[in-house]
């Protein structure tokens, strides 16, 4: 495994209300990545049972909390975005810094030359953008390997996000200060700032981490009557991953890139009652259900 003493790596999670996944994650990164520096940035959860969590996890991570947002602020997406402004700006030197969210976990240990040729992309100038280190959820686009980065460019130039940017990333400092980097309210927005500053993100050839799936979904940080109605009728729930040991890790990073790293494919559950195709939100091929929730969300921002 990596040593990241010599070689700075920087997590940065950011959560809400979400007690055990929090836990998983930031268990996930002390396991896999060792000695590495753990920042939470924690959206003012007023869950009890999170609350204690954060209490519990500062013992070996440092745990920040932005001043409660304004009214009209963070309709959608609560304070993530002004907390990923202040995260950024906060880090002290120029580590590797890869953002990940409390639904998200490490699935396996990193390897010893990883980080290294990481920081050498960005210090050899091979590369001005965001690396993606999640395994692919699904994937219906055009995607296309390019050996110097180790790594593909999936063409999601149609969609909203995920061409140029993502919120799970992982960068350097200097990248952002160079693009005068400042996050706009939501993902769109986001990944129009980053066509005009930053080069086409990279998906990870070898990714680490992943989003756990059938998990509860949050949204201006309530829960609509239809998606509580959709979690129930999808069995939402805690399903977190197993993860590698270090020969699967070698293995897996050592074969072929022909052969995508898709989440279904590369990953087992450690509960195998959710079945397959996993889904990312409970919303997910319920169009009624999705119908009543953006009209319930659209009657509460204009209330």
């Amino acid at each position: 495994m990596i040593d990241t003493k010599s070689i700075p790596l920087q997590f940065l999670v950011f959560s809400f209300n979400r007690g055990d996944f929090l836990k998983n994650c930031v268990d996930s990164i002390l396991r896999c990545v060792p000695n590495c520096n753990v920042i939470i940035w924690d959206d003012n959860s007023d869950d009890a049972f999170t609350l204690s969590i954060l209490d519990d996890l500062a013992k070996n991570c440092d745990i920040r909390q932005q001043a409660k947002y304004e009214s009209g602020e963070g309709k959608l997406h609560g304070g993530l975005y002004k907390n990923m402004q202040s995260a950024i700006e906060a880090v002290s030197g120029n580590p590797l810094i890869c953002t990940i969210q409390d639904d998200m976990q490490v699935v396996r240990p990193l390897l010893t030359d990883e980080v290294p040729q990481w920081h050498a992309l960005y210090e050899e100038n091979k590369f001005n953008g965001l690396l993606h280190p999640g395994f692919i959820k699904r994937l219906k686009e055009k995607i296309t390997f390019v050996p110097k980065l180790n790594g593909y460019h999936i063409n999601r130039l149609n969609r909203s996000a995920g061409a140029h940017y993502s919120d799970v990333f992982l960068t350097r400092k200097d990248v952002l200060l160079r693009a005068n980097w400042h996050f706009s309210s939501n993902e769109a927005d986001n990944e129009q700032q980053a066509r005009k500053k930053l080069s086409q993100m990279v998906y990870m050839k070898n990714p680490f981490v992943a989003w756990l799936p059938g998990v509860p979904a949050w949204r201006g940080r309530k829960r609509t009557w239809a998606m509580r109605v959709a979690e129930r009728k999808g069995n939402c729930g805690f399903y977190p991953f197993e993860i590698m040991d270090e020969a699967s890790a070698r293995q897996f990073c050592e074969r072929p890139a022909k052969d995508i790293p898709l989440a279904e494919s590369c990953l087992t559950l450690t509960d195998s009652s959710l079945p397959k195709p996993w889904f990312y939100s409970p919303l997910q091929h319920r169009v009624i259900l999705r119908k009543l929730n953006k009209i319930e969300l659209r009657l509460t921002r204009s209330s």
